[in-house]
């Protein structure tokens, strides 16, 4: 092989013989004076190949080594460990800890997306009636905020769904609107705990997992600015002196990095004001629909893992999606039964109002499927009866000899008894065990104090493994009934009194006043009565105590009640207001519908608005009663909005049937100048079941198969979501009612052609201005795409209104018009291949969807209220629809596209599936636009006092 060094001089004296034949005339090229013109120049690239190729390996080699010591300096700062670090976060996040559905064994574990209820958050004191969703409260850069609830109202959970959103897991336009935060996590119960961190740093360092990360990364993270901290269990610090660290580490923090968010939790009896200049919120109690939403999850999620287990860890595709299929039917089946069986149990329903209460509702439901338990200790109980002895019998088949169900409870008892007494929230393996030792004489079946714990932790799920060696309840609440439950079997109620100030012992003194006898309940409510400074959480507890079938006395029941109306008159918090009149509900329902008529006969329209979403807690019989003073109510004109809509809503809630006089205040609202009571009044006017009247059909609450698996990416993915019930016109406007609405509101037509079709044609020829302002004329909505979809393809996920075939002449495209004059004929006289809008209906029923909507498919493009982005190749609102994501603000700047559905006759059949969406600018009108119209339970934030009357 020839040297480089041996190269070199030939190909030098090659290039000089070269130049010197051209310039002689010969040997050289054609033209004699190419090399006189370039002899140079290529004998000055040849050389500089020559020096490339002798030191390349070196360039190589120093390029190596700076790249090497370039991604070391990059790694220093986090380049690639931030992507691990979110993986890793959202993964401890990720699955759902249902009691009694959850375990390390778990291949496919319930998942916290699918299962997830968005909550609704009721601002703090000093704001009255303000009620966000969660992602509001940090909307606002360098947000500071603590997130309230009672024990078991999800606000871990909340945190948990609020980091999948901020390490992008779920599509959320939040994330964006903060420019892609970075989260950092934390459990406070953790910071100085034995073994645990010692500072908040260190803690959010060691959430997610990684046992290494860049030295002084999250410094300068937090540094930068632009990170959301989210802090878990403020009131989980049990320690006074460890709390006040707590305290100071998060000033601390604040102060060294202002320009980041901070999230705190606690519980609402244990926030005393500990951070200053925080925003609080409350978490507000699940509504109906929450309810119904999350049984629907709740079973889905549940049997989707139990099929999917019996695939094994890395099952086929095809195969999960027939599980899944199998599970969602099953699902759908057993969550309408428990919804119907909750419903007419009014008192367990009016107590469902927390995911904590209602996962256990479900668990009992879902493993019994017998009558519903009447209260919350019976609830309790049966759900430890499920975990502790039905769950091994039933579902595992194991004929394990072992302690009994009793003295499975005894010897839990005992632990949370210990839990209680030194503010534990978990201890030492070795810790547990010693506390059971004492009891192992007491019991019937030889075990050791090992093999009891691991196994009620291994089999049960009440007990878990919160760290290597460390056990915890599945639950607080677990624990706060257990240890009730060994109080009150061990007659200690002195212990009760002695703690009745501390926030601990709140959810074990309710849950004791409602076990024990008669004489010892009443000592009880009287000390919360008597206590100095008691506030509207102890008055709570006493009336909730008074409706949990104890007889405490009429005289004590009358100072609960005196004792807490006077409290409500008091009470700024919204969400506080709401808990205290659902206890009064729950003690003495007439004295609570008198109050309400009291309250509603005044003069103060917020707290007249308060009472008013609160009235049909009052349930058919004594909501009846309140009747006619809710008819006066939504027709005076001179009453607040919100007194007026709260009235009209309160009527459609109760479900009375209508006389005279509510079909007479209901219609004239309808035509009020004001658009929330035409809205208002209009929904009131479907639920009470003349919704036909107005040419609407009604689609219920529940789930439906959204979007495609295998369609435009724009369609995709397929999912399932929960939509509340609402209605929706059977036909697109026509020309005839569109004219109608011009005549009466004076409304500009822009494009005269809106008005030149056949009367019973849809209209065409409107933007989404004009669709928008025909709805609200008549105190309408246009549909979310959602609710478009729902109604075009029903729950069972049809790719065409009729079925998941295609079948010529049942919709209004473009194959219609190219059959040729066989079916052409059935319309009106038109040449081959053009095309043009049908009257409405003229294709039904054949091509009507499951609710009876038509046209559906073809005819005319329809708009709805959705957005789909300022880029119509790329739009921002994409699957899985999520609602609460601000894309169904009506108010969005003018640039953002709204989305439009069903095709038209203008397009082919591939446009008419109930699953295609496209985008066009609001302003936009075409010859195949037009629109349908729906009604929900939608107000809007500022009410148009300013608007015009509307005609009948």
């Amino acid at each position: 092989m020839k040297t480089i060094s041996s190269i070199v001089p030939t190909l030098f004296v090659q290039a000089a013989n070269a130049q010197q034949a051209a310039a002689s005339g010969g040997g050289g090229p054609a033209d004699p004076g190419f090399w006189a013109r370039y002899g140079d120049k290529i004998l000055v690239a040849v050389v500089t190949a020559l020096i490339v190729l002798v030191f390349s390996e070196t360039i190589k080699a120093l390029l190596r080594r700076f790249g090497a010591w370039i991604e070391k300096r990059l790694a220093s700062v986090g380049w690639r460990f931030e992507k691990r670090y979110l993986k890793a976060l959202a993964d401890q996040h990720r699955w759902l800890r249902l009691i009694g559905m959850y375990g390390r064994a778990d291949l496919h574990p319930p998942r916290l997306r699918e299962v997830y209820v968005s909550l609704r958050l009721a601002a703090g004191r000093g704001k009255e009636g303000s009620r966000l969703h969660w992602h509001q409260v940090l909307s606002e850069k360098n947000a500071r905020v603590v997130i309230l609830g009672p024990p078991g109202s999800g606000k871990s959970t909340l945190l948990s769904y609020q980091v999948l959103v901020l390490a992008g897991v779920v599509p959320h336009r939040l994330r964006g609107h903060l420019r892609r935060p970075l989260p950092l996590f934390g459990r406070l119960r953790e910071l100085g705990s034995e073994g645990g961190p010692a500072t908040i740093l260190e803690l959010m360092g060691r959430s997610s997992g990684l046992t290494s990360r860049p030295r002084g990364y999250f410094e300068r993270r937090l540094k930068n600015g632009g990170c959301v901290v989210l802090l878990d269990g403020l009131d989980e610090v049990l320690d006074e002196d460890r709390q006040e660290k707590v305290k100071q580490q998060i000033n601390g923090l604040v102060a060294e990095y202002p320009d980041n968010s901070f999230v705190v939790t606690c519980r609402v009896a244990g926030w005393r004001q500990q951070l200053a200049g925080y925003r609080t919120y409350e978490i507000e109690r699940l509504a109906d629909d929450d309810i119904h939403q999350f049984i629907g999850a709740w079973y889905r999620e549940v049997l989707r893992r139990e099929q999917v287990n019996l695939l094994g860890p890395a099952p086929d595709i095809d195969e999960v999606k027939r599980a899944e299929e199998r599970a969602f039917a099953e699902a759908m089946e057993r969550g309408e039964s428990l919804w119907q069986a909750l419903r007419d149990n009014e008192g367990l329903f009016r107590i469902a109002r927390t995911p904590l209460i209602l996962s256990l509702i479900t668990l009992v439901h879902f493993y019994r499927v017998t009558d519903l338990p009447k209260g919350r200790a019976t609830l309790y109980r049966q759900c430890l009866e499920i975990l502790l002895d039905l769950w091994d019998r039933q579902d595992k088949r194991l004929r394990l000899a072992g302690p009994s169900l009793k003295e499975k409870v005894l010897v839990l008892g005992a632990i949370a008894f210990h839990f209680l007494q030194n503010d534990l929230l978990e201890a030492e393996k070795a810790t547990v065990e010693q506390l059971v030792e004492p009891l192992l004489p007491q019991l019937q079946a030889e075990i050791t104090a090992s093999d009891l714990v691991d196994q009620i932790w291994k089999r049960s799920g009440v007990l878990v493994e919160t760290a290597i060696g460390r056990y915890g309840f599945a639950h607080r609440a677990l624990l706060d009934f257990l240890a009730a439950d060994f109080l009150v079997e061990h007659e200690h109620d002195e212990l009760l009194l002695e703690h009745v100030a501390e926030e601990r012992w709140r959810e074990v003194i309710l849950i004791g006043i409602g076990r024990v006898p008669a004489g010892r309940a009443q000592s009880l409510v009287r000390a919360l009565l008597d206590r100095e400074g008691a506030d509207s959480a102890d008055l709570e507890i006493a009336c909730l105590s008074a409706g949990e079938d104890v007889q405490l006395g009429d005289d004590l029941c009358t100072e609960i009640r005196h004792r807490l109306l006077t409290q409500l008159s008091a009470e700024q918090s919204t969400a506080g207001f709401g808990r205290l009149v659902t206890a009064l509900m729950v003690a003495d329902l007439d004295r609570a519908q008198q109050w309400m008529g009291e309250v509603l006969r005044g003069s103060d329209p917020g707290l007249r608005a308060r009472v008013l979403g609160l009235l049909p807690g009052l349930g058919e019989r004594h909501g009846k009663a309140l009747l006619p003073l809710l008819v006066r109510l939504v027709s005076a004109a001179d009453e607040p909005v919100q007194v007026r809509t709260g009235a009209a809503v309160a009527l459609a809630a109760m479900r009375v049937e209508p006389g005279a006089d509510v079909l007479r205040s209901l219609a004239a609202a309808r035509r009020d100048p004001n658009l929330d009571v035409r809205r208002a009044a209009t929904w009131a006017w479907c639920e009470l079941g003349r919704f036909e009247e107005l040419g609407l059909v009604k689609v219920p609450a529940g789930e439906f198969v959204m979007g495609s698996e295998r369609g435009h990416f724009r369609e995709q993915p397929r999912h399932q979501l929960y939509l509340a019930g609402y209605y929706i016109a059977r036909f697109p406007v026509t020309v005839a009612q569109y004219q109608g609405f011009v005549d009466q509101s004076g409304h500009e037509v822009e494009h005269r052609g809106a008005l030149r079709g056949v009367d019973d044609h849809p209209v065409v020829w409107v933007s989404w201005h004009d669709a928008r302002a025909f709805a609200e004329w008549y105190g309408f909505s246009l549909p979310s795409e959602a609710e478009w979809e729902k109604a075009a393809r029903g729950t069972e996920g049809l790719a065409y209104p009729w079925g998941d075939e295609w079948r010529d002449g049942l919709a209004n495209t473009r194959e219609l018009w190219q059959k040729g004059r066989a079916i052409n004929k059935i319309f009106q006289p038109m040449r081959r291949g053009s095309g043009s809008t049908t009257p409405v209906g003229q294709l039904s029923p054949g091509g009507d969807s499951r609710y009876g909507c038509a046209d559906m498919a073809g005819n005319v493009w329809e708009w709805t209220r959705s957005l789909w982005g300022e880029d119509w190749d790329e739009p921002e609102f994409e699957y899985p629809y999520n609602p609460a994501d601000g894309r169904e603000d009506e108010d969005a700047p003018p640039a953002v596209l709204r989305v439009l559905r069903g095709g038209s006759f203008f397009r082919s059949r591939s446009y008419a599936s109930c699953v295609a969406r496209d985008g066009a600018d609001p302003g936009d009108r075409g010859g195949s636009f037009g629109l349908r119209v729906a009604v929900l339970f939608s107000l809007t934030s500022e009410a148009s006092a300013s608007a015009s009357v509307p005609g009948p």
